[in-house]
């Protein structure tokens, strides 16, 4: 349900073109360096007036599809 600092992370990620700040990624489960890495790894965008970066949904899923660990299976072909 949305709140006054609007609605929850896991909500943010069903929303095609919504932004994720530190922490939505922190509600999501990321450690504060794994914040960090995805910010660096991820293009940031700045609202004006507003000095806090941000994150697409969309990147931030594509970083993760991108990186998953296959475990033995990557192993098989």
């Amino acid at each position: 349900m949305p709140t006054a600092k609007g609605p929850p992370a896991s909500q943010l990620l069903q929303t095609p073109g919504a932004l994720l700040n530190r922490t939505h990624l922190r509600e999501l489960g990321l450690a504060p360096a794994g914040i960090d890495a995805a910010f660096r790894a991820l293009p940031n965008y700045y609202i004006p007036g507003y000095t806090r970066p941000h994150v697409k949904v969309e990147d931030y899923l594509a970083m993760l599809e991108k990186n998953v660990d296959l475990g033995d299976t990557r192993r098989l072909g």
